[in-house]
């Protein structure tokens, strides 16, 4: 198994959907350094894209997401995975998403990938 810490809770869909073209683009290059980070600091250099994987995205937060804005907001989390070379493919057939989250003081995002 392979744990993934982002020192940072996946944003919310509503926001992101209401951001300036640049700006999405500038934090979605900053989440590609945050998941590069994450997967150096956890010591995993893929010799080979993972085929089939269960990951899941626990997002540590200061409220509560609603399912819609939860999901939406780890799409693209799970598509730098893609990106990293962690995972073949972001289809259903290949990844099977669990999406859990907690209410906390120190927000965060954890990642587990299981090899299927």
């Amino acid at each position: 198994m392979i744990e993934l810490t982002i020192p940072e809770p996946t944003p919310s869909l509503n926001p992101m959907l209401r951001q300036f073209w640049s700006k999405r683009h500038k934090d979605q290059k900053r989440w590609r350094w945050l998941v590069r980070a994450a997967r150096l600091e956890a010591n995993y250099y893929p010799a080979a894209p993972i085929q089939r994987a269960r990951v899941t995205v626990t997002r540590h937060g200061k409220r509560i997401l609603d399912t819609d804005n939860l999901y939406g907001g780890v799409k693209g989390l799970v598509d730098l995975l893609v990106k990293e070379g962690i995972l073949v493919n972001d289809t259903p057939d290949h990844v099977e998403l669990v999406m859990l989250q907690t209410r906390t003081k120190q927000p965060k995002t954890t990642v587990q990938i299981e090899t299927l």
